[in-house]
């Protein structure tokens, strides 16, 4: 299983706003895809200018078909165009799982 986790951040409430409004799509489609076990962006309720994202994918495969989707070129063009002060997202392999709630 493949996870990735992190952030962005972003320089004002609009830019927040404007990836928000391309992100929505683009969760919807992805949430589709098949290999995706997981898929959200959430605002940080200790910084509103921060959007944290987390991911699940079965395998490598089903990662790489995302990032080569339609979906997510426009979601790209958004990103890219937003102001962004700063970000750290990175991939995880993982091979066990415990649930814990």
């Amino acid at each position: 299983m493949i996870i990735i986790g992190g952030y962005i951040d972003f320089e004002s409430a609009d830019d927040i706003a404007a990836v928000k409004a391309a992100g929505r799509d683009m969760v919807a489609k992805t949430l589709k895809e098949d290999g995706c076990v997981d898929y959200c962006f959430a605002v940080d309720i200790a910084n509103p200018t921060r959007i944290r994202l987390f991911e699940k994918w079965r395998d490598q495969d089903a990662l790489n078909a995302h990032m080569q989707s339609a979906h997510m070129a426009t979601f790209m063009q958004s990103l890219m165009s937003a102001k962004r002060t700063g970000a750290d997202v990175c991939s995880y392999t993982a091979s066990d799982e415990a649930k814990l709630i």
